[in-house]
């Protein structure tokens, strides 16, 4: 069966992403949390594990019991807030939790009482993210009253604005992370993509959109020149001749100056494409860029192929790649360039390119 819409996710280009990025810096590790992005959570932590990564990072505690069920037995971090009622699975699948709150430490603690071995946290302050983290007087009190089941491994924070033009908040964070964890032992964790391309920072660095070849902030793939990983295709399902004057979409949002071809593209906000690329957008047809016009719908959206001699149903249509970046689409639609893989959902199939490492 062919597919209307589908991704297509070079492992390889995982693996040599991961590779470059560890080769360049100390402790890097795979955050492949959101389905990795998009792009396929226990594929992609696989391919990295192949490419050398001891540490994968994921959101939630089913992200983690997930790598578990597929057998994968390295380091990995839920680095989002869990719920204390989640403590027990936590300990009993030996994650290491980036804990925000006296709340979860305590029945983090209270669940590591019948572990082999101690439990595994990093502690979270925060610098100014005011998001996750707990102040300095917390972390204090939970060092100085840890129990010997639980063993705390490190300090971690997170930048709030290292993609931006403006370092200076972030300069701001790392004085105030350094002077709060001087005295600190262990491996702390400070920077994602953007800080570890942009500042000299120890500690595990975490790998987000940089390792799928996505840009976290313009220029960055000149920096650190990572592969893409994911592209995005679909078959047109329609082929028609509107006249001038016509109008295209929900709204009529679109109306054509000219004679024009109209294709139908099956990927809408239902498969997780963005509603805003309607009238801004672009897909590439026949290695031609052709754009979108009128607005995106649940199930599909129309491009004006015009310019495109012998355009038919059938034909394969490329939403992202042959030049057109997650970054670029991300543009278009006003968002961050995490958005365009990451929003794609189930009705989206991936279909894998081995790893070779």
């Amino acid at each position: 069966m062919q597919n209307r819409v589908w991704a297509e996710v070079s492992l390889e280009a995982i693996a040599h992403n991961y590779r470059l990025l560890s080769a360049r810096y100390r402790d890097v590790a795979a955050v492949v949390k959101a389905n990795a992005y998009g792009h396929g959570l226990v594929p992609v932590a696989r391919a990295c594990v192949s490419a050398g990564a001891t540490r994968l990072c994921v959101a939630t505690l089913e992200e983690g019991l997930s790598l578990r069920k597929a057998g994968l037995s390295q380091s990995v971090y839920p680095l989002s807030a869990l719920l204390p009622e989640e403590a027990t699975d936590c300990v009993r699948a030996d994650l290491t939790p980036f804990i925000s709150s006296p709340e979860f430490f305590a029945a983090f603690a209270a669940a590591a009482k019948i572990a082999p071995i101690p439990a595994r946290c990093y502690l979270v302050l925060d610098t100014g993210m005011g998001r996750e983290g707990m102040d300095s007087p917390e972390l204090k009190s939970l060092r100085e009253n840890c129990p010997p089941q639980v063993e705390i491994i490190g300090i971690a924070t997170h930048l709030s604005s290292a993609d931006e033009d403006d370092l200076l908040p972030t300069e701001l964070q790392l004085f105030t992370f350094k002077a709060i964890t001087r005295d600190w032992e262990g491996l702390h964790s400070v920077v994602n993509s953007p800080g570890m391309l942009r500042l000299a920072s120890g500690g595990i660095r975490r790998a987000g959109a940089i390792l799928y070849g996505i840009e976290p902030y313009p220029g960055a793939l000149e920096e650190c020149p990572t592969l893409p990983a994911m592209t995005l295709n679909a078959r047109l399902t329609l082929v028609k001749s509107l006249p001038e004057g016509a109008t295209v979409g929900y709204g009529r949002t679109h109306t054509l100056t000219r004679d024009s071809v109209i294709a139908t593209v099956p990927a809408g906000y239902g498969d997780g494409w963005l509603r805003r690329l309607g009238n801004r957008g672009f897909v590439v047809v026949q290695g031609q860029r052709c754009p979108i016009v009128g607005r995106v719908s649940m199930d599909q959206c129309q491009v004006d192929v015009t310019e495109v001699a012998g355009v038919s149903v059938g034909d394969t249509v490329t939403l992202i790649g042959e030049g057109i970046t997650a970054a670029e689409v991300a543009q278009w639609a006003e968002t961050t360039a995490h958005e365009p893989t990451t929003l794609l959902n189930s009705r989206v199939p991936r279909y894998y390119t081995p790893s070779t490492t």
